[in-house]
């Protein structure tokens, strides 16, 4: 166990129960079930407690596939489910992985928090500091639906996945061909849907998908002309494009 934060704090009668105040950096936590446990280490009394916060991340993972499944209902079928044997819930997810993939808990409880704050105007919060909340989440979820939509070319779906996600919560793509189907995804999108916040179950937003998703598709099956793309979109942005 690795200790990240320790605080003063009070320990007060509440009601029927005693309670710990925490600081208010953990106000997102507030309402989570949780596991309390008292032990003891020498001649020091030490609580822990285990807010459950796997069951909420499933929950919002499973409403963000249902989501993705009416996005991506004009090109396949996603399925109805996540495919949680690829899913892996932790708190914080790793910049490298190789099995399943990881899906941040901490991510996802603070994004749970923003958009209850922000419908409850409890305070000012930016639309787009919502969406760029939940970043890596929807990045990755998108991927493993890109999966399913019958590319090819196993990167070219993974590209094309990353452009979704980035697009909706106006992330920026890594390199190289990443890149390239990135910027293309940008332009057959917003030719059909201009809203920067666009919703995944928007009918608008479905046919963007589609016609972004015959663009890229083509390109994927046509060598050459991905080369002719990768080199408009060099000159379009006046630098080459990092390799990849």
């Amino acid at each position: 166990m690795r200790v990240f934060d320790t605080v003063e704090s009070r320990i007060e009668r509440m009601g029927e129960g005693v309670g710990v105040l925490f600081p208010v950096e953990y106000e997102m936590l507030a309402g989570f079930d949780a596991e309390f446990s008292a032990a003891a280490e020498g001649d020091e009394l030490i609580f822990m407690i285990k807010p459950r916060v796997e069951p909420v991340a499933r929950e919002a993972v499973d409403a963000i596939w249902r989501d993705l499944r009416v996005l991506f209902s004009k090109v396949a079928d996603i399925g109805e489910k996540a495919p949680w044997g690829e899913i892996e819930i932790v708190w914080e997810s790793p910049h490298a992985y190789e099995d399943k993939v990881p899906i941040a808990a901490s991510e996802v409880v603070k994004h749970r928090h923003l958009v209850a704050s922000f419908e409850k105007e409890e305070y000012y919060i930016d639309k787009e500091d919502i969406r760029k909340g939940i970043h890596d989440t929807m990045t990755k979820l998108c991927e493993l639906a890109a999966l399913r939509l019958g590319f090819r070319d196993k990167l070219f779906a993974l590209a094309f996945g990353q452009a979704v996600g980035n697009h909706y919560s106006h992330g920026s793509c890594v390199y190289g061909m990443y890149d390239v189907v990135c910027e293309i995804f940008r332009e057959e999108f917003v030719k059909v849907d201009d809203d920067r916040f666009w919703s995944l179950t928007s009918p608008t937003a479905q046919e963007a998908v589609r016609a972004a998703y015959e663009r890229i598709r083509h390109i994927s099956e046509h060598p050459e002309e991905y080369k002719k793309e990768k080199a408009r979109v060099q000159a379009k942005w006046g630098f080459p494009l990092k390799p990849g």
